[in-house]
């Protein structure tokens, strides 16, 4: 077989990530922050064809990354979405032999609708071996998403050119772990409440936890609805709040305590519901990759109500210094530290 089409679910296929199938557009959606797929082959070339919104523009075009083999997530190879509907050459001048190759997408589902119609090799498709991995699911926002983490000294606004979340902490902490992993990630969102989305009508990143997609225009009414059975995580990553802080941070003081503890009430929600539907999941709640006045205390104070399966973990990340683009966002020197240091306390408890 050497053509895979986007309905096919079997075993020469393994998706990464949120996704759906789009039957009207004949695609597989690719949706939040690394969402992807692997496939292997037995030949040299491996193309796809692909579908993209938001094309030549400076906040909202697409990206993949494409990793051959035993590369690293920073050898990944870039490929923009720069046409509405093209075929894209993912891996070529390969040794005629069987290559494993995965593709994950850079930028935020809020950004581009990115989806694939068709793949082809030259060769053959192979089954994609089943591997006995930790699983790991994140919740987060900007950082999460590697929102700016290719940026050089002078990118100061957000350009989905210098965003790619396959660098990011979450990724590469997974990478170190050697762990499958899903992102649920939107910059500006909160856990409770951002500057951000007002405008919004899905508001919080808590509510889009069974959500397939979301983009700025998305509602309860028309959301796309994930099944949390198809990715059950060992470990769930929280890390959110550096936007509530900066709602928190403009308040009054005569506001202040009430809302402080309506953001407690919201982590200890928004526990409960992971913890409903996978109970046997460790949760670490964390932050500290963008500096914050007031959250912190207040995450540190939730977690120590839990027993047991609830850990803190305070990044050390901007100790590394240097600039931080998009209007202060980690750089990549910091996501690659933050990666290590949340790799090394996970395989503490577990």
């Amino acid at each position: 077989m050497n053509i895979i089409n986007y309905d096919y679910q079997g075993p020469l296929l393994r998706n990464i990530g949120r996704y759906y199938i789009n039957h009207d557009k004949k695609a597989q959606l690719l949706t939040f922050s690394c969402s992807g797929f692997e496939v292997c082959i037995y030949g040299t070339k491996l193309e796809a064809s692909f579908i993209a919104t938001e094309c030549g523009k400076r906040d909202g075009e697409g990206a993949i990354g494409v990793v051959i083999d035993n590369d690293n997530y920073s050898q990944a190879v870039k490929i923009v979405l720069d046409k509405p509907d093209a075929v894209y050459v993912l891996a070529e001048n390969l040794p005629f032999a069987f290559h494993r190759i995965r593709v994950y997408k850079r930028t935020e589902s809020s950004c581009s609708l990115t989806g694939w119609t068709n793949l082809r090799t030259d060769g053959d498709f192979c089954p994609v071996a089943k591997r006995n991995q930790l699983k790991i699911e994140f919740y987060g926002d900007s950082i999460t998403a590697g929102n700016g983490v290719e940026g050089k000294l002078g990118d100061d606004i957000f350009e989905t050119r210098t965003e790619n979340a396959l660098i990011s902490y979450a990724a590469l902490a997974s990478e170190a772990l050697d762990g499958d992993f899903s992102i649920i990630a939107i910059g500006g969102y909160p856990l409770y409440k951002s500057p951000w989305t007002d405008l919004a009508t899905i508001k919080t990143i808590p509510q889009m936890f069974s959500f397939a997609d979301y983009d700025w225009g998305t509602t309860f009414e028309n959301a796309i609805p994930w099944n949390n059975q198809k990715f059950v995580p060992d470990i769930i990553v929280i890390n959110l709040g550096t936007n509530d802080d900066q709602y928190l941070c403009a308040l009054p003081p005569q506001q202040l305590k009430a809302e402080e503890d309506a953001f407690c009430a919201s982590l200890r929600s928004f526990i409960a519901q992971i913890n409903k539907f996978y109970p046997h999941a460790k949760i670490v709640l964390t932050i500290g990759m963008i500096c914050v006045q007031k959250v912190a205390a207040l995450i540190s104070k939730v977690c120590q109500e839990y027993t047991s399966d609830v850990f803190y973990f305070q990044f050390n990340s901007l100790s590394v210094g240097g600039f931080m683009p998009n209007g202060g966002h980690p750089n990549a020197r910091m996501h690659e530290y933050a990666g290590k240091e949340l790799a090394a306390f996970i395989k503490t408890i577990i």
